[in-house]
């Protein structure tokens, strides 16, 4: 008989309004950064995070009620800077060219997305945690699903069709593949990240040319 798990509470107990409250929070979320990267995520506690932050157990608990709400926490600010950069990408190119070129220059937003993961404390290594541990799997999915769904809608817009199944399927295969891409590209293999993801930008490209084609825009 499969047992149940429990419900993780993954939400922040209390956003910090005052500077030295905010300065604790975000002294709490770098030192889990910076530990993920030091131990992982398998030996990361509560504990060790509240005494590489410089305070105590209790003060860590006003903030967060486990050490899954401040990789979530943690997570969820590498999401938004991700999609940030997704927004900016696709306004800059939009207007320029449509579809076309969004597909021309998508080399560029996964080396942007690339770059600003790896810059970032622990980026690898949360990216690692939102894949792999199930409490923080949701945030990484609905992420996905929320990016997928603005490519979706600027695409059908571009191509003058409707946001229609066809399109919703390119687009969610299109979103998971360039995180994916990311990834692959974030572990520090024999073959350099930009041989990776300019290959993995010509695959999308190559996706995408048959329904760029047919709407009568060039690729």
């Amino acid at each position: 008989m499969s047992r149940i798990r429990p419900q993780v509470e993954l939400f922040e107990k209390n956003k910090p309004r005052q500077a030295r409250a905010k300065r604790t929070y975000d002294n709490i979320l770098l030192a889990a950064a910076e530990l993920l990267v030091e131990v992982g995520v398998e030996r990361i506690s509560t504990n060790l995070i509240a005494e590489h932050a410089g305070i105590t157990v209790p003060a860590l608990y006003r903030y967060f009620p486990n050490k899954y709400a401040v990789l979530y926490a943690l997570g969820a600010a590498l999401m938004d800077l991700q999609n940030q950069i997704f927004e900016s990408w696709q306004e800059r190119h939009f207007s320029a060219g449509g579809a076309g070129a969004l597909m021309e220059n998508i080399e560029e937003l996964l080396l942007e997305t690339h770059r600003a993961t790896r810059n970032q404390v622990g980026g690898h290594e949360i990216t690692q945690a939102l894949r792999a541990v199930q409490p923080l799997q949701e945030l990484r999915q609905q992420s996905h699903a929320l990016i997928g769904q603005r490519f979706c809608e600027v695409a059908a817009h571009a191509l003058g069709r409707e946001p229609d199944e066809e399109m919703t399927i390119h687009a969610t295969i299109t979103v998971d593949t360039f995180y994916s891409l990311v990834e692959l590209a974030l572990n520090d293999g024999p073959i350099p990240a930009e041989g990776l993801l300019r290959h993995g930008g010509r695959m999308i490209q190559l996706y995408w040319q048959d329904v760029i084609e047919q709407a009568g825009s060039p690729v």
